[in-house]
Formats: structure tokens, C-alpha cells, sequence
């Protein structure tokens, strides 16, 4: 079939599978996958993957994290999580000596959290041109997508010369990515991979490295009726975000500007969380002894974890003199989940040509320019690939709204044009058979 035709074809084949794909996006919605760390709630999910994917013709390797014998004595993996019935599962289609692609997806979503909903979290709800529910753009949609557009060129009787991969994942919320080290010491390394977060169509070659930390602070309680020297873990805890809050603006000066991010979201420092006194009773009586503030930190990539607490320090010190609760009330800083470290996939004349294969096809598909490859404003698992396999790694995926908050939502004409897109450029990746 000449290439137009085909490109026509899969366009009314996506239109005529419409309520299809749409279902199917609905579907993983409703099936709860959440990260609980340790454990992870991925099972059914993980179950109804494998079952779509033989039942579409792929030849599916379902398996266990702790059955990778090289994962646990590996330099990148993260120890204290519990993989019980929480598998991966792989699916494979095509073959032939064509260039491979990998679509690879965490199953894994937040909790749905303590905001109020206007639609269920796990309903699959569709409401004016959105499809709701946790993890229908971070980053079910993405994977549905995947999946559809395999399953158009088998209905289509595309012959790909190469083989197509479809790859699930756990744990990689809450700082995990032990899932996807896991497929890359399985075996599972293509010739590129496509990540399916959530892109809004946009061409992601690097993403963001991020970490979360807690400081913990530990005062002297009491009321000082017989001029006991006193101090409050609150003061402290509150000055010590305030001091965040200004390193935020101190560690984007310290870093080497990175034209991937060139107009886009920089790197910024978050405060979390603020917790301090006894919270099970609502009249405190006396300074509180205890206090912790949970903090996210981001980077470009090149800079690890201890880089940013190193640099953290030097700024507390320094600093000291505006902040006198921080001189007798220093913090205890712990990590709360691995670093994600950033990446960027490399340049070499096979990217260059997906690159071009990725632009030159989504320009067809969206009916406009492609702009230039960007660096992600966030962090995710694809230093997996990047720094830790052959694989590189782009990150394509739908348009949305509210990740990681209450009404998390898919847009549909993104998600079926996503379809399309990933179809197109698996026939100009992969090849035809002649």
C-alpha cells in the first residue's frame, strides 16, 4: 500500500475505532494501580495488560522484579520496596531484522489524594471532550494509546519489518524506576524507545532530575516560667522554608543553563509538607519539640543528589545570620526516595533519524510544525535508559490536565491524534517488509 493510502487508512481506521480506544483508556482508569511505598496496588492492572496484549497476537513475558538476578546488586536500584504480585509484564509484536521501538509505561499512579473530586477518580468518566479519572494523563492515555496503534497496524495488515515492543512497569511514582532497571536487565533494550508521559504532544529529548527530602527538628518544649532557655521547632521549621524558598532562586543561578529548557519550565525548589506539635490535638499548650518540612528539589541533568545537599549546606551556613531559630535548632536532612537523576537521550545518527521520522510524521498528523526538541518539566524514569542501557529514550505523550491532583484528565482529540501519530511513526521507524 503506497504510503499516503496507508496514512489515510490508519486515520479512518483510528476514527472507526473511536468508542474502542476510548473505552480502553477508560478501562485502565478504572482499574486503581496505586503506589502505596513499599508496596504498590499494580496487580489487576498489570493482569489486564498481559491478557489485551496476548489476545492482540503479542508474545508476553509477565515477571517478577526479584526473578532479574542482576537487579538487587545493581548501582541504580532502590532497596526497601516489596514486589509482591507486583510484575511487569512485557508484551511483543512484529519482528524481522527492522529497526525495534519500545513503548514503555509505568502502571503505577498517586493516590487520589484528599481533594474534592467533581468526577470519580477511578470512573473513567467522559465529560466534554475529557476523560477523568487518576492516571488518565500521567500516563494511562499514553499507554492506551500505544496500544492502539499496534492494534491498528495488525487490523491493517501492516507488514513492520521490525518488532514492536509494548512494556508495563511498577514503582516508578514516589521515586521507584526499579521497573524499568528491571526491563533493561531483562533484556527488553530496542533500538529506541518512546516513553508515554504526558508531553502534550510536545518532543521531549531530556527530562528534569528531582529529589525529596525531609529535615527534621528537634527544639526544647515547655513554657518558661523559671526563665528556661526555650526553642520552638516550629520557628525553626518556618524559618528553614523560608530559607528554601530564597535557595530556590540561589540554585537556579548555580546552574549551567541547559538549552533544552530554553523558554520552558527551570528547575525549582518546592516545599511539600509542614508538620509540627502534636497534631491529634487541636490546643497546643507549650512550644512544640518536634518539627519536619518535606521538600522537593529539581536539576538539570549532570547533577546528582548529593550535588544539590552538598550546595544545600553551604547555603545554610552562609546563610545562618538571617535565621537565629537555625543557629541552636539545626535540621537532620534525610532522603525520602531515590534521586531521579535527569537525562538526555544521545545524539548519533540513529536518534537523528527518529528524530526527524517523529517531527516529519507528527507534523502530518497535527496539521502544523512540530516545534524543536525541549527538555520535560519534570523528572521520570527515562535515566533508566538514558544512563543505565543502549536504549535512548523520547518522551511523547497526550495532552491533559492536573497530574498528580484531583480531576487528572485526558483530552481526547490529543489521545486519538496520539494514536495516529505513534502509528506513523512506527511504519517510518520499523519499516515495511517488501
Amino acid at each position: 500500500m503506497e504510503r499516503d493510502r496507508l496514512s489515510q487508512a490508519i486515520r479512518q481506521w483510528v476514527e472507526e475505532h473511536r468508542e474502542e480506544a476510548v473505552g480502553l483508556a477508560a478501562k485502565l482508569v478504572q482499574i486503581p494501580s496505586v503506589n502505596h511505598p513499599p508496596d504498590g496496588d499494580e496487580a489487576e492492572y498489570q493482569r489486564f495488560l498481559a491478557e489485551w496484549l496476548q489476545e492482540a497476537g503479542a508474545e508476553v513475558d509477565r515477571y517478577s522484579l526479584m526473578e532479574v538476578p542482576a537487579l538487587k546488586v545493581h548501582p541504580a536500584y532502590m532497596d526497601s520496596r516489596v514486589y509482591t504480585n507486583r510484575p511487569n509484564v512485557a508484551g511483543s509484536f512484529f519482528g524481522g531484522t527492522g529497526r525495534s521501538l519500545l513503548f514503555s509505561g509505568h502502571a503505577d499512579t498517586v493516590y487520589q489524594g484528599t481533594e474534592r473530586w467533581n468526577y470519580p477518580p477511578f470512573g473513567g468518566e467522559v465529560h466534554d471532550g475529557y476523560l477523568y479519572g487518576r492516571g488518565a494523563y500521567d500516563m494511562k492515555g499514553g499507554m492506551a494509546a500505544a496500544m492502539m496503534a499496534v492494534k491498528c497496524l495488525i487490523s491493517l495488515n501492516v507488514p513492520l519489518a521490525g518488532a514492536v515492543h509494548i512494556e508495563s512497569v511498577v514503582d516508578e511514582e514516589h521515586g521507584g524506576a526499579n521497573g524499568s532497571l528491571a526491563g533493561r536487565l531483562r533484556g527488553l533494550n530496542a533500538d529506541m524507545a518512546i516513553i508515554p508521559e504526558p508531553s502534550n504532544m510536545r518532543l521531549y529529548t531530556a527530562h528534569l532530575g528531582g529529589g525529596i527530602w525531609k529535615a527534621r527538628f528537634e527544639g526544647k518544649s515547655g513554657i518558661g516560667f523559671s526563665g528556661e532557655e526555650l526553642v520552638s521547632a516550629l520557628d525553626a521549621t518556618v524559618e528553614f522554608a523560608a530559607m528554601l524558598k530564597a535557595f530556590g532562586e540561589y540554585h537556579l543561578t548555580r546552574l549551567t543553563p541547559h538549552p533544552l529548557w530554553k523558554g520552558g519550565r527551570e528547575p525549582e525548589v518546592t516545599l511539600l509538607s509542614i508538620n509540627s506539635g502534636d497534631a491529634s490535638r487541636e490546643l497546643q499548650e507549650k512550644l512544640p519539640a518536634t518539627g519536619e518540612l518535606n521538600f522537593w528539589i529539581e536539576a538539570y541533568p549532570g547533577v546528582t543528589g548529593e550535588d544539590i545537599l552538598a550546595e544545600l549546606w553551604d547555603y545554610y551556613e552562609a546563610q545562618l545570620v538571617h535565621y537565629p531559630t537555625l543557629v541552636n535548632c539545626r535540621p537532620q536532612i534525610k532522603p525520602l526516595i531515590r534521586y531521579l537523576s535527569g537525562s538526555e537521550m544521545r545524539r548519533d545518527d540513529s536518534t537523528d533519524s527518529f528524530m526527524k521520522i517523529a517531527a516529519r510524521t507528527g507534523e502530518a498528523v497535527l496539521g502544523a510544525p512540530i516545534g524543536p526538541p525541549q527538555g520535560s518539566p519534570f523528572a521520570c524514569d527515562g535515566f533508566m535508559f538514558n544512563l543505565y542501557s543502549s536504549t535512548p529514550a523520547l518522551i511523547l505523550g497526550p495532552s491533559g490536565k492536573n497530574a498528580h491532583a484531583a480531576d487528572e484528565c485526558l483530552e481526547l482529540v490529543s489521545y486519538e491524534r496520539l494514536i495516529r501519530w505513534y502509528a506513523e511513526i512506527l511504519i517510518d521507524w520499523c519499516g515495511l517488509l517488501p
